[in-house]
């Protein structure tokens, strides 16, 4: 991953001034939760250990093939800086491939027909999905994202492993994928036994510790076939969104833990596309009391936070996550 990182820094320097994107100012948040806390709105560089303008981020994607923007799926100001970004990447004559973790595979169909018909909207685009039903945040805090691609003529790609095909790997393990597509999506690869660990904890405190850590094994094996798909559905929507000269650009929306650089879809990609330059921008929310930027989104005084940028926002104003579990799981106090 270092010599990755090192051939996309050393790429940046040989951009024409043309790929430097030209976007105007990102927009103003519209939380107000944390906004006065001193990382909000700032840019941390992880590489570099420093605090970076914008400017920077933005010519960056402008000139990477792969692009990971993690969020928090309820934060609105998280979809907005995707939306910004987005805009960026497709500076300079550049057609990316947008990849939406929000809708699976099989929904490529209803993507093609929708956006195929000649009246596409961003509007529209949520009620011909069906996004209300489809169990994700309001579809108004994702529109940001459509727009831009409507507006850009942007291919959309439906990026997640359909649900069906996650039940079974759950139940019967990923050899139920057979040989070859195991081998295609690289999901024999180790992700090493620290990347094991890390992984299996972020699905135990994902489940707010309510299920011993032997039962969410399973899921570990779902969440590596999700992560694949992901990088699958980059690699072959960039190589259909790329325009003559300008490379098989891809952008993927998802949640922040799919872009970590240490067991999410940039392992695939780097499995798969070695030279490929790629980057991964984790949106942040500000904790109160927290103010060293290291310290967030996996980081800690060993090892620095698993992304290229963070981006620090506001926070989104939620109730507790873990009590639908609780009752679920008749733990409910």
């Amino acid at each position: 991953m270092r010599l990755a990182f090192l051939r996309f820094a050393a790429a940046l320097l040989l951009l024409p001034s043309a790929a430097v994107a030209q976007v105007g100012e990102p927009p103003a948040f519209s939380l107000t939760d944390g906004a006065d806390h001193p990382l909000a709105g700032r840019i941390w560089s992880v590489a570099r250990a420093a605090f970076v303008e914008p400017a920077e981020v933005e010519t960056a994607v402008a000139g990477a093939r792969f692009v990971l923007l993690g969020e928090i799926h309820d934060n609105p100001d998280h979809h907005a800086l995707q939306a910004h970004l987005l805009a960026a990447a497709s500076e300079a004559g550049r057609r990316p491939a947008v990849v939406l973790e929000m809708l699976a595979r099989d929904r490529q169909g209803d993507v093609d027909a929708y956006l195929g018909g000649g009246q596409a909207t961003a509007e529209g685009f949520g009620a011909a999905l069906g996004w209300e039903q489809s169990g994700w945040p309001d579809y108004a805090i994702y529109r940001p994202v459509i727009e831009v691609a409507v507006e850009r003529d942007l291919p959309i790609i439906a990026g997640d492993t359909p649900r069906e095909e996650r039940r079974k790997v759950a139940a019967e393990g990923a050899e139920v994928l057979g040989a070859e597509r195991i081998a295609a999506l690289r999901l024999a690869e180790p992700l090493g036994e620290a990347a094991d660990a890390v992984l299996l904890d972020t699905l135990f405190d994902g489940h707010c510790a309510l299920m011993p850590r032997e039962a969410l094994t399973p899921l570990v094996a779902v969440q590596r076939l999700r992560d694949a798909t992901l990088a699958d559905a980059m690699i072959s929507g960039g190589i259909s969104g790329g325009i003559s000269g300008a490379g098989e650009v891809a952008v993927l929306i998802a949640g922040s833990g799919h872009v970590r650089k240490d067991l999410g879809v940039p392992r695939y990609l780097e499995w798969r596309e070695p030279d490929a330059a790629s980057v991964a921008v984790g949106f942040v929310e500000v904790v109160e009391d927290r103010t060293e930027p290291a310290l967030y989104a996996g980081g800690s005084a060993e090892a620095p936070p698993p992304y290229d940028y963070l981006w620090f926002t506001p926070r989104q104003q939620r109730g507790d996550p873990c009590e639908s579990l609780r009752v679920r799981f008749g733990k409910s106090e």
